[in-house]
């Protein structure tokens, strides 16, 4: 009887660990199909000749940013979904961040959303991480670019990404010494902590504020205003004898 007893341990621990096994296996491979997912929606350009400066920046966007600031009045400034791919598809090399390499971006524009898709190349497994952005001007005239989810395939990372970005941010701020009110600095904070920043930035001489931002399907629409400064003191005209 007692020599019976180390089978029936044997049979009780195959009865339990190889269901355990099982529902493991079943957890990994749906973990790998979640995490895997390639969004449909995902079709990113490709340059023609990706070593040259996109046309859509040199030839469209800067311009009309140029002409609309020399005139002193609010403008509004299109940005269409077909241009910005056009930027990213000549942006010179990969982006890396925390050893993560993203190659081939494409933005998406939705009503009241911008979607961003970029593979992050994992070898041997290329996967996909999609940022879902809805920027906004408050009450108080400052803008949150207001991320509401990241997701690797289809798992939801947010959290977990805020967090690698927030380090990252510290590293970049003692390598570079960027000063924390700089705009950049200010946009990486708007991105990682839903920071609300004052939207001005200098361009062709002229301070420029972001005074409203609307996403609508395949176009960002912007209105600019010039920010008026100080005029410089003129010298007082002469004065007559008489």
């Amino acid at each position: 009887m007692k020599k019976d007893l180390p089978n029936v341990k044997k049979k009780r621990i195959a009865r339990y660990l190889l269901p355990a096994i099982l529902i493991l296996l079943i957890i990994l491979v749906l973990a790998f199909i979640l995490i895997g997912h390639r969004p449909a929606n995902y079709a990113p350009p490709e340059a023609a000749n990706p070593n040259e400066v996109s046309r859509y920046l040199t030839n469209q966007l800067l311009p009309t940013i140029y002409n609309g600031s020399q005139l002193g009045q609010p403008f509004v400034l299109e940005i269409t979904q077909e241009g910005l791919n056009d930027i990213l598809s000549h942006l010179p090399g990969a982006i890396i961040t925390n050893n993560l390499t993203l190659v081939r971006p494409e933005v998406i524009l939705t009503p009241m959303e911008i979607t961003v898709i970029a593979t992050a190349e994992a070898r041997p497994l290329d996967l996909f991480l999609t940022i879902e952005l809805n920027p906004f001007i408050n009450k108080q005239g400052l803008m949150n670019l207001c991320i509401n989810r990241i997701l690797l395939g289809k798992v939801n990372i947010t959290s977990f990404a805020r967090s690698l970005g927030n380090k990252a941010y510290i590293d970049w701020m003692a390598t570079t010494g960027t000063e924390p009110n700089n705009i950049a600095s200010q946009i990486c904070l708007s991105l990682i902590n839903d920071e609300p920043f004052d939207p001005v930035f200098k361009i062709y001489g002229r301070t420029l504020r972001v005074s409203k931002i609307d996403v609508i399907r395949g176009k960002i629409v912007v209105l600019l205003t010039v920010v008026n400064e100080r005029p410089k003191r003129l010298p007082k005209p002469p004065q007559g004898n008489g």
